[in-house]
């Protein structure tokens, strides 16, 4: 990488570390003034506390040590801690764009890179990201995910790096990754998928199976602790019907529940992945019936998101996603919540015919794509097994956003269509707005917007 194209990552560092030391702050309010009562106490001890939580209430034992270790130091360790993650996912996301070439120079495709993070819908991004005790559920755990992975995807997309220092990294990594539920689900899949990909490339060494194993165990470890089954008893009670669900349901709760946010909320984010999906098949296909279909889709995108949002709000006096968490509360699916769902059905089947068109065309930049835009929607829709599904606010989709963002930042690298350019142009100027109103919101607010 020439030296210029190093600029993007250097600002960004710099500039996420002026967020984070001065204008983020614990929380006393929320779960930072519980843990920071709890640690308080006297004849604490973080080891019983640990045990205790594992058999009572959480097997995220990993992420919670730390956190609990953080919390006793001065909060700049932390901010250092965090700033350093999202370096980390901007270097990472960089270098896997490096291995796809479009029209987009290197220094652009960096700059959208570190426009990432502030396309993030903000009441995902703040309690997922600039929250202490969110931080090390969500922030913290994927960049570990990241970490995991990144071996395996260096192999895979052929980028030089160091293989000692990062299989090292990566084992050790792997503990926090596996200790949150989504990412634990998520680091399992890649590395399987990318074990597969690498062993067919006849580049696979024994090393590379290591963090599949650590995984392994910390999923296991996470997955039949006793306090999961006691949290999922006591979050049950705010939804009475869940044990009454059958599999159909609890999947088709998931699937809405990704439709609420991504369709209805993070409009955004899955309209520069929408944008560039359509540009990269109608520069990839010379076909008319290809490129009809491709302005279908664009279209039907702005109709669901737009048109079908706003006559819900006015027909039913409330949000989709409300609307939605609603009719799996009482079980009473209305004629119009399912016209709604088909619609948002409808529009996911073009997503996914969409990725097949360019997986025709370039298999490589296809099936990476379609990867990363599975994980970003299974990374929600996995949210509908579990009782809490609408327990915890928009901070459980900081997964599904950042995944489709890594997704639109492999389309726009590879993109031969020279109207990504304006994509381009229009994802700095948004990053730029949001980080503005993120600085006058956390500067502002005792307790900034947090979805």
């Amino acid at each position: 990488m020439k030296k210029r194209e190093k600029y993007p990552l250097i600002a960004f560092s710099v500039i996420i570390l002026f967020f984070y030391l001065f204008l983020t702050h614990l929380i006393i309010k929320t779960d930072d003034g519980h843990f920071l009562g709890i640690l308080n106490e006297e004849g604490f001890s973080i080891f019983e506390w640990l045990k205790e939580r594992y058999l009572t209430l959480s097997g995220r034992t990993v992420s919670e040590f730390m956190m609990m270790s953080f919390l006793k130091l001065n909060p700049v360790f932390w901010k250092f801690l965090a700033a350093g993650a999202f370096t980390y996912l901007i270097w990472f996301t960089e270098k896997i764009c490096s291995a796809f070439s479009g029209v987009l120079t290197q220094l652009q495709k960096n700059v959208f890179c570190c426009c990432v993070p502030f396309l993030v819908f903000i009441g995902s991004l703040n309690p997922g990201a600039f929250w202490f005790a969110g931080s090390f559920t969500f922030l913290l755990p994927f960049t570990a995910l990241l970490m995991t992975v990144t071996p395996l995807a260096f192999e895979f997309f052929e980028v030089k790096h160091n293989r000692i220092a990062l299989n090292i990294i990566s084992v050790i990594a792997s503990f926090l990754a596996c200790s949150q539920e989504q990412t634990a689900a998520l680091t399992v899949t890649f590395l399987v998928v990318l074990i597969v990909a690498v062993l067919h490339k006849h580049k696979l060494k024994i090393y590379h199976v290591i963090p599949l194993i650590t995984s392994v165990a910390g999923t296991v470890w996470l997955f039949t602790s006793p306090g999961m089954t006691g949290r999922i008893a006591m979050e049950g009670g705010s939804f009475a019907r869940f044990n009454e669900m059958n599999i159909f349901e609890k999947l088709l709760c998931g699937i809405t529940n990704y439709f609420g946010y991504s369709f209805f909320m993070s409009v955004i984010v899955t309209g520069i992945f929408a944008i560039l999906l359509f540009l990269t098949v109608s520069a990839m296909y010379d076909e008319k019936k290809v490129k009809i279909f491709a302005k279908t889709f664009l279209m039907f995108f702005a109709v669901v998101c737009a048109g079908a949002n706003a006559a819900y709000i006015i027909v039913c006096h409330k949000v989709p996603d409300k609307g939605f968490e609603e009719i799996f509360r009482k079980g009473d699916f209305g004629a119009f919540d399912i016209v709604i769902i088909t619609l948002c059905f409808m529009l996911l089947m073009m997503f996914a015919a969409m990725l097949v068109l360019i997986i025709i065309k370039n298999r490589k930049l296809g099936i990476t794509v379609s990867l990363l835009a599975a994980a970003a929607v299974m990374s929600a829709v996995v949210l509908g097994f579990s009782s809490s599904v609408y327990a915890s606010g928009q901070r459980v989709f900081f997964f599904t956003d950042v995944l489709t963002l890594f997704a639109s930042a492999v389309l726009i690298s590879a993109g031969k269509s020279k109207k990504n350019i304006y994509v381009y142009n229009t994802a700095v100027i948004i990053a730029v707005i949001m980080l503005i109103i993120n600085c006058f919101n956390f500067a502002l607010l005792e307790i900034p917007i947090m979805g």
